[in-house]
């Protein structure tokens, strides 16, 4: 059975489990980044106005990612026709309530929002996958196999 048949991505080392992953705070906090800065720079415009700069440092990570499955992530501004992919994919994330995805969940929520794009990208399981395993930036890690299970 190909991978395309399963409707998964297979882990490198051939686990029939698909990868998952997350936006990992410990992640950030190792990289210097503010996971709240983070997150509320993805908010609705609407949102970000309504952000205090001051208080947006000990912000709630959880409270601004709620905000965003509540009201931001059906905006029409959150996930623009040219965003970039590894952009789209934490975009995802966060309107997700950053639960840990596979792949091809992923791509399906990509394709998706993006479905009637100018600008039609590649957003096939293969490539999200491949942009996951790099998106140390974005604080993205693999969810390991003994957490969460």
């Amino acid at each position: 059975m190909t991978t395309a048949e399963q409707g998964e991505i297979l882990d490198r080392a051939g686990d029939e489990r698909p990868a998952r992953y997350f936006i990992d705070a410990e992640q950030a906090e190792k990289r210097r980044r503010s996971l709240p800065v983070m997150i509320a720079s993805r908010q609705c415009y609407m949102c970000q106005q309504a952000v205090d700069e001051e208080e947006l440092a000990s912000a709630d990570a959880k409270e601004l990612i709620d905000r965003i499955v509540d009201h931001c992530s059906s905006a029409d501004d959150f996930l623009l026709d040219d965003t970039p992919l590894k952009e789209a994919i934490f975009r995802v994330l966060l309107s997700k309530s950053n639960e840990p995805m596979g792949a091809t969940e992923i791509s399906a929520d990509i394709s998706e929002r993006l479905a009637n794009a100018t600008n039609q990208r590649d957003t096939r399981p293969e490539v999200i996958e491949k942009l996951l395993q790099h998106s140390e930036n974005y604080c993205i890690a693999r969810l390991q196999e003994d957490e969460g299970e």
